[in-house]
């Protein structure tokens, strides 16, 4: 039998998780098998994992939702890739049968599949995926790259779900890996103005780089903010997008939003929150017509994804900060959660990114 190496956990937890041998996946008449040459660790749900598990996970499994390589094996239905081919893939696998996804809402798809949560994913050498979730890259990405496409997939969901129209005032707050793909999305969207607000100058001088105008705040001191914010956007934002889960940023944020506003929340909490006035954020919100939505997820959108990448409309180039061999996964991981400069860990499963392909002898 043909092995490949892989990361997987048995259940949820460290202690239950293991890189070994495990059997090479098998193809379908309609499926691909991609030989993985870059996935992202997706912070969020790789320590879900290493912790008490995520929403959608099914154990045993291989986790890994962010990733790109070769096409390595072709089922016998698949005419439009063939080995050799430079792709990545979406990971959300919706059931196609329940009411969410009959009626045009498989984002909402009540048997969600997802790759790395309840189908085996990325961290290996390889992994099958059907024909239609795959899409091809252009030259002009590296594979470490392009395995962000899944978070830029995401980032277009919160932009056609702020709906943004010519002449408004955006702003994206926090700028992680989601942050800065956003500010850029946003800069070239139809916002007459959208400003990235963030805690670290780094990331805004390079947004600034890109010609994305930026705001540095201070997580310590929320009046200040205000101040600045309000000189920024004398007559209001029209619609922010959070992806920090900072609650405190948010509220600051909220009492700038103009009436008619959208408020994106991006970003998840992961500790209890308390409002300043509960009654006064909800009927402001009532009053005020402004709408409050939820993003955090997104099918169908990896070959916009790859086409803004490719174009430079969406630039990844500095996102990917470390990178590391699959046997040093838990290292990889660890950085990403400790090491403040971590934007993107990368894993590359089958050495070297860069190395050509070598077809099946």
């Amino acid at each position: 039998m043909k092995m490949m190496k892989a990361l997987v956990y048995e259940k949820a937890g460290r202690e239950n998780a293991s890189v070994k041998l495990v059997p090479y996946p098998s193809c379908g008449a309609d499926d691909v098998i991609i030989k993985v040459m870059a996935c992202g660790i997706c912070k969020w749900a790789e320590i879900g994992h290493d912790t008490t598990g995520t929403g959608l996970a099914r154990y045993p499994v291989i986790n890994g939702h962010e990733f790109a390589g070769y096409v390595q094996e072709v089922g016998e239905n698949v005419t439009t890739f063939q080995p050799g081919d430079r792709v990545t893939a979406d990971n959300a696998v919706p059931c196609g049968k329940c009411w969410y996804c009959k009626n045009g809402k498989a984002l909402f798809c009540e048997n969600f599949g997802s790759l790395g949560h309840n189908i085996n994913g990325g961290f290996a050498q390889y992994l099958v995926i059907r024909q239609d979730n795959v899409v091809k890259l252009p030259d002009t990405l590296s594979f470490d790259e392009a395995s962000v496409a899944e978070p830029v997939a995401c980032a277009i969901e919160a932009l056609d779900r702020a709906n943004i129209r010519p002449g408004e005032q955006v702003v994206v707050s926090g700028m992680g890996p989601h942050g800065i793909i956003l500010a850029q999305l946003c800069h070239f969207s139809n916002a007459m103005r959208s400003v990235a607000v963030g805690l670290v100058q780094s990331r805004l001088d390079t947004l600034a780089s890109y010609g994305v105008p930026t705001l540095l705040i201070d997580r310590n001191d929320q009046q200040a903010n205000l101040k600045k914010l309000r000189a920024a956007f004398p007559d209001g934002i029209d619609c922010i997008i959070d992806t920090s889960g900072a609650w405190s940023m948010v509220e600051t944020l909220v009492k700038l939003l103009k009436k008619g506003g959208r408020m994106i929340q991006y970003g998840s909490y992961h500790a209890a929150i308390s409002l300043e006035n509960p009654a006064q954020f909800l009927n402001n919100l009532h009053y005020n017509n402004q709408s409050y939505i939820g993003v955090s997820c997104q099918v169908n959108n990896f070959p916009r994804a790859v086409e803004y990448m490719g174009s430079g409309k969406c630039n990844v180039s500095t996102l990917v900060t470390h990178t590391f061999s699959l046997d040093d996964y838990f290292h990889a991981l660890d950085t990403n959660k400790t090491d403040k400069s971590a934007l993107k860990v990368v894993i590359h499963p089958n050495g070297d990114p860069n190395a050509p392909f070598v077809p099946e002898a």
